[in-house]
């Protein structure tokens, strides 16, 4: 009876430490899978700490449109494309307009040669700068060719033929001027007076048998251009003087 009981006592025994041995291996391992999960929470949260840190890139260039190297006006808008989003921008001291990679620019600028000065104001508060250019600046011509002196004026009255059909009519523009000139009487008849237009100056030259006669209404129709294609039309109506 002894031995049995014995025998079942340290059959439990051995039981009860395999139990012992199997839980704390299980609580072992599942310590190690921890360890490694914190470390791995560790260093995502380093590396999280580190994009924090390094903020949003500066832009370090920009393109503009048009290009340097080619002709503009005073007036011209330009396109900025900046690498990385900036929060500020101007050009030549001039308040560019956008957000982003995207700005304009309207900069006043003087006729000749100009270079862009950008500058730009990133998202981390640095900033950078860029020379562009150089332009020829040109501003197109919309003005049409003025009569800076004439023979004579629309309206005028009791002027003399003679020094006319001795010397014939001579009318000075601004600036040089294509075209054609002619006389024609109070019918709107053509006299065929010899034209001749060129450089600054419109000439009419007295044909034989169509000279000016005293008392009677006569108009100079002037049509000319400039270089640009600015058109000039002048109708001078004038009457000449009384025979004596």
């Amino acid at each position: 009876m002894y031995q049995l009981t014995q025998h079942k006592f340290w059959g439990v025994l051995a039981l009860i430490i395999s139990i012992m041995f199997v839980a704390f291996m299980v609580t072992g391992c599942g310590g190690d899978g921890n360890n490694d999960d914190d470390t791995a929470n560790d260093d995502d949260d380093a590396a999280n700490d580190d994009d924090d840190d390094a903020g949003p890139p500066p832009a370090t260039t920009v393109m503009v449109d048009p290009g340097a190297g080619g002709t503009v006006p005073s007036n011209q808008q330009f396109s900025l494309t900046f690498d990385q989003g900036v929060t500020a921008a101007t050009v030549n001291g001039t308040a560019a307009t956008g957000a982003g990679l995207n700005w304009t620019a309207s900069p006043a600028l003087s006729e000749g040669s100009a270079t862009l000065n950008v500058e730009w104001t990133n998202r981390d508060g640095s900033t950078g700068s860029k020379a562009v250019g150089p332009y020829t600046v040109s501003d197109p011509d919309v003005t049409a060719p003025a009569i800076a002196s004439g023979t004579v004026a629309d309206g005028d009255a009791d002027v003399d033929p003679a020094p006319i059909n001795a010397g014939g009519f001579r009318f000075d523009f601004d600036e040089a001027v294509t075209g054609s000139v002619k006389l024609t009487d109070e019918a709107g008849a053509d006299l065929n007076w010899i034209a001749n237009v060129g450089g600054q100056t419109a000439t009419l030259t007295a044909v034989a048998g169509q000279e000016l006669a005293n008392e009677t209404t006569y108009k100079v129709e002037i049509d000319v251009q400039d270089g640009a294609g600015n058109k000039t039309t002048a109708s001078l109506t004038f009457v000449t003087k009384p025979k004596e």
